[in-house]
């Protein structure tokens, strides 16, 4: 097991506590904390994009570079939507479970914008920002699905906490 993994399991364990009490918690201060984490992971997508996402070693071209270079990769549209969210979430407390529901679309969207610009290129564009990305999208699902929780009893249901 490469320290890698190592350090996303330490993380979502050390996370995952933390998430779960705010999940719980229904007060405006929680909230508010909860829609700036998803902010930040949201923005953070974002930044992800100026990094090289086509390759481990060496340089290669940034998620932006390569949204434009394959406007049918879909890439662009997910960061379109990673900015529409935040815009949302900014602007208006009324759409949060459309900003979840593009959360999850946004899932499917950077695993076939990877798929289709890697079918391009005929070779498998990776890198750490782009899996980094990938990761900030998924744990942006399980923020998302808490930030719309309304069970204060949440943490009951789970008898090890």
């Amino acid at each position: 097991m490469s320290f890698s993994y190592i350090f996303i399991l330490v993380g979502v364990l050390v996370l995952s506590p933390f998430i779960l009490t705010l999940a719980s918690s229904q007060n405006k201060k929680s909230r508010n904390n909860l829609r700036l984490i998803f902010i930040g992971l949201l923005a953070t997508q974002i930044l992800a994009g100026f990094l090289n996402w086509e390759t481990f070693k060496g340089t290669g071209r940034s998620g932006f570079e390569l949204s434009l270079a394959y406007p049918d990769s879909f890439l662009g549209l997910f960061f379109i939507t990673s900015l529409l969210q935040i815009i949302l979430l900014l602007f208006n407390k009324s759409f949060k479970t459309t900003v979840v529901v593009l959360n999850f679309i946004n899932s499917v969207l950077i695993f076939a914008g990877m798929i289709r610009i890697s079918s391009s290129l005929s070779y498998q564009t990776v890198s750490f920002a782009s899996v980094g990305a990938v990761f900030l999208v998924l744990v942006g699902n399980v923020i998302a699905l808490v930030f719309i929780n309304k069970d204060k009893n949440l943490l009951k249901k789970y008898p090890w906490t």
